[in-house]
Parts: C-alpha cells; structure tokens; sequence
C-alpha cells in the first residue's frame, strides 16, 4: 500500500513538472493592427570624427517597419547621420544638425538590418537617447 501512494506521488508530480515545461509562443491574429515595438534600447556612445559605428547585433524587418530614433547628441553643431545598413550594406540614414532627432526610418525592403550612426565632424561625438525598432 505504501509503495503504491509513493508512485501515485511521483506520478503526480511528473505530470505537474511535465507541463511546466512546455514552451510558449505568440499567436498572430487575423487582422490585428495593433502597433508592436520589437526591441530597442539606450544608446550611450562616443563617435569618432568620420566614422561610422553599428549599434547592436543584425536584426530581421519586414518592409514598411520602422526604426525610431529618439536621441540627442554634443556638440549640437554637428552633423550626425542616424540610420541603418541594410542586407546590401547600403546605409540609409537621416542628417540631423540640430543636436537631436525625434524621426523614423521606414524599411525599404524585408529583410536583416543593422542600426548606424555615423558623425560627419572633424572631431568626436557623444550620442545619448533611445532606439525603438
């Protein structure tokens, strides 16, 4: 009797933990408009005088997604280019001079993407602020 309620047990408690296990997903809803941010993150960085600089790791995005960029940036007197390279290394991007930028940039195509950010300045740059993709 007593081996037999200490099975019962560990089967119960195998079933339980079994289900624990189980992985999760997200479903897609038929026409569900709802607008979703993927990611994003801070940006703290400092930019060398001409270069360019990838922020973060190569993500997937379907054309017409957009990247946000909410950031500011010193000198303010710069000219700093806010955007991403695309699966053909091409850089598009927004020019900013005013020393921020509340803009997105609309995917052209699907596909992987990298953010830049690239000063255009004989001298550093310091970047601050949020992307949201």
């Amino acid at each position: 009797m007593r081996l037999r309620r200490l099975g019962a047990a560990l089967l119960t408690c195998l079933v339980i933990f079994s289900f624990a296990a189980l992985p999760a997903s997200a479903v897609s809803v038929p026409g569900d408009t709802a607008v979703v941010t993927r990611a994003g993150g801070r940006v703290n960085h400092t930019i060398s005088k001409n270069s360019i600089i990838p922020i973060g790791t190569e993500f997937y995005l379907e054309k017409g997604d957009k990247i946000t960029f909410d950031c500011t940036y010193t000198p303010k007197s710069a000219s700093v280019d806010f955007g991403y390279i695309d699966s053909d290394y091409a850089f598009q991007y927004l020019n900013c001079t005013s020393g921020s930028i509340y803009k997105a940039l609309e995917a052209t195509k699907s596909g992987q993407y990298t953010i830049a950010i690239r000063n255009n300045e004989d001298y550093a740059v310091t970047v601050k602020g949020t992307i949201k993709y």
